[in-house]
């Protein structure tokens, strides 16, 4: 159930003042955006949970029971600045969040921020380990300021005799010493890409400590045993492409501004994710990934470079146009029973079952923007308006086009549902139950510019430049999750399961309840 209320961020300069967040507030179990959490910013540590600073999110992870709750994303009101340091409140379930212009509590159980303004900013953080109820130390840029309980401006201090401080350089070689022989490798990735710490934590009562990175996420250290284990969370790049619901999770492919190329594995509790980068040497050799499909074990992509084939935790091979492929500028990918169809730009082609040869279909060499399989044949969304490919690799413009001149417009999505055939321009949709007369929808703006469309057993689900939208052709409904109210930006993929609605967008990955979208 969506409510109608902002998450409380209070901005303070001598009087709190409500700030309005973009978005409605849904319940944590009904959306969830996700997005990259590999570069920490800083660390904090309480006896219940890891409060994880990234650029995009601060990740909630509870070391008790090594569970993530849903990160705190810029539409909860994370900061967009900076964070600076990060402090466990000793005295209740908060982190304090030190910025450039000043200091953010954040308590989780309300899903709440408070920001204070401080003068040149938060360089350090303390608590007086004798009286912790006194207030926050903070180190700005003319010396200690203390922030008592209760109060909204901060006053001139000296620091906490006794204090609790977010752990530094010297004192993180001087607990973990093992570090300095065993950091550097736990810090060398597959494909040799050196990356360093930037961040630590440790867990109160314990000799367990939490390590940020600058590429990696986090990490746990044990000292007694002198291990290092990744604790991995989000995405590879903060923006989503395509989508390809699997067992138990997704598949995420990401978009042309990504700098780690490749796919993310979510799992539908948002507990699990896996990376797949390509072959340790060259990596995919693409810039982004534009459709997925799955055949078989295989999860096949359709990237700028042509189509690559990954066995999820095996080998990776990439098929070009040197390999038979019309272009390597390829779109979406359709499996059937027989084959892998695949749109390029020059025209579709298929690459038959259980092989990786290429084989071409005699028809319009123009680009394929979108395909849906039918059986043997597929329906093709082209430049030049709706095709027919049949088994034998023929491709036609599909009769319609004299009539309706949408039909010869850019056909950007298609979908099958049941008998139904829907395909979608730029702007609207249009749809023929069976042999039956097409119908033409209203342009739509909820979405339009549209990108793409899934459908399911309740409609479809329909993205676009400015939003989600949800579709039901019978009834004409249309139900619209604006960009940015509930959408964080513009959706270029859409994948519908029993539970949930998975939508990336060019700023993350958003997970719906099911029951949520569709009451």
């Amino acid at each position: 159930m969506i409510r109608a209320l902002a998450p409380a961020l209070l901005l303070v300069v001598g009087a709190a003042v409500p700030v309005t967040a973009q978005s409605h507030l849904w319940r944590e179990d009904e959306r969830v955006i996700v997005t990259d959490l590999s570069v920490i910013q800083a660390i904090a540590a309480s006896e219940t949970r890891v409060y994880v600073a990234g650029t995009d999110a601060l990740g909630l992870y509870d070391h008790r029971f090594h569970q993530w709750a849903p990160p705190v994303t810029a539409f909860d009101g994370y900061p967009q600045e900076p964070i600076t340091v990060a402090l466990a409140d000793p005295s209740e379930e908060a982190v304090w969040l030190g910025t450039a212009s000043g200091v953010i509590r954040y308590r989780p159980m309300l899903r709440e921020f408070e920001r204070f303004i401080v003068p040149g900013g938060a360089r350090d953080l303390a608590f007086d380990r004798d009286d912790p109820f006194r207030g926050l130390f903070i180190l700005a840029a003319g010396g200690w300021q203390l922030l008592s309980r209760g109060a909204f401006s901060t006053t001139p201090s000296s620091p906490p005799k006794s204090s609790v401080h977010p752990l530094r350089a010297g004192e993180l070689d001087t607990r973990i010493p093992f570090l300095q022989t065993m950091g550097a490798a736990a810090l060398l990735d597959e494909r040799l890409r050196q990356f360093r710490f930037t961040s630590a934590a440790q867990v109160p009562n314990t000799e367990v400590y939490f390590l940020g990175t600058n590429g990696m996420g986090i990490v746990k250290v044990d000292p007694l045993v002198a291990t290092i284990e990744p604790v991995p969370y989000g995405l590879l790049n903060p923006g989503a492409s395509a989508l390809l619901s699997v067992e138990h999770g997704v598949w995420v492919g990401s978009d042309e501004r990504a700098p780690r190329p490749g796919l993310t594995f979510v799992s539908d509790d948002l507990q699990q994710f896996a990376y797949e980068e390509g072959p340790r040497g060259t990596g995919f050799r693409a810039s982004v990934v534009r459709g997925l499909a799955l055949r078989g074990t295989e999860v096949w992509a359709a990237t700028d470079q042509g189509i690559v084939r990954v066995e999820p935790g095996g080998t990776t091979r990439r098929v070009q146009h040197v390999d038979g492929l019309p272009d390597n500028e390829t779109y979406a990918l359709a499996v059937s029973p027989t084959r892998l169809w695949v749109a390029t730009a020059r025209g579709l082609a298929y690459v038959p079952a259980d092989t990786v040869r290429v084989q071409r279909t005699e028809g319009p060499a123009v680009p394929a923007l979108a395909v849906v399989a039918a059986g043997d044949s597929a329906w093709v969304g082209l430049t030049e308006g709706l095709g027919l490919a049949l088994p034998d690799g023929q491709v036609f413009l599909a009769p319609g086009g004299d009539t309706l001149p949408e039909l010869r417009e850019p056909i950007v999505a298609v979908a099958l549902r049941a008998d139904t055939l829907v395909v979608a321009t730029v702007n609207r949709l249009l749809w023929r139950a069976g042999a039956g007369p097409w119908v033409i929808e209203r342009i739509l703006g909820e979405v339009a510019p549209i990108s793409t469309m899934v459908a399911d057993s309740g409609g479809l689900w329909v993205g676009g430049e400015v939003g989600l939208a949800r579709v039901r052709l019978a009834t004409h409904v249309v139900r619209g999750f604006p960009v940015p109210r509930d959408i964080p930006a513009a959706v270029r993929g859409i994948a519908a399961t029993a539970r949930y609605v998975w939508v990336a967008t060019e700023n993350g990955l958003v997970r719906f309840s099911r029951e949520a979208v569709d009451r």
